[in-house]
């Protein structure tokens, strides 16, 4: 690890990612349009996660063990997405200058979401055998 936190490690989605391209041909309103959209998708995908964990902490809502498996392995799709967006972001800053701690903090995120959503995946597998061994 070096001084900012940040192991030497690059993932998988590193160079992939860089500060938007001038190279599009399209301008004015359709240019436009694109603007927000991906603050608008993590808007929506965080609304989603917030209703979903009300959902999930109410002893009201029955849920099967089967569809508790199937949650956990969205969970773990929806964390391992983060961090490749996390992957991107920290290039993107990069990209555009912001070398040091912000840009490391971003990468350290990256790899740890990355961590938990591999967790996440080995806990839907731990509980997927579970539910065959009592079937």
């Amino acid at each position: 690890m070096t001084a900012a936190g940040h192991s030497d490690h690059s993932s998988s989605q590193a160079g992939k990612h860089g500060p938007p391209s001038r190279r599009s041909g399209r301008r004015g309103e359709e240019a436009g349009a694109e603007s927000g959209y991906s603050s608008e998708v993590a808007r929506q995908v965080g609304e989603a996660t917030v209703a979903l964990s009300e959902r999930l902490r109410d002893p009201g809502v029955a849920h099967s063990v089967e569809e508790i498996e199937k949650v956990m392995r969205g969970f773990s799709l929806t964390v391992e997405g983060m961090s490749g967006g996390l992957s991107g972001v920290t290039e993107w800053l990069r990209a555009a200058g912001h070398v040091g701690p912000l840009s490391g903090h971003a990468s350290v995120m990256s790899e740890r979401l990355s961590h938990i959503g591999k967790e996440l995946s080995r806990l839907a597998d731990a509980i997927e055998q579970a539910q065959q061994r009592a079937s």
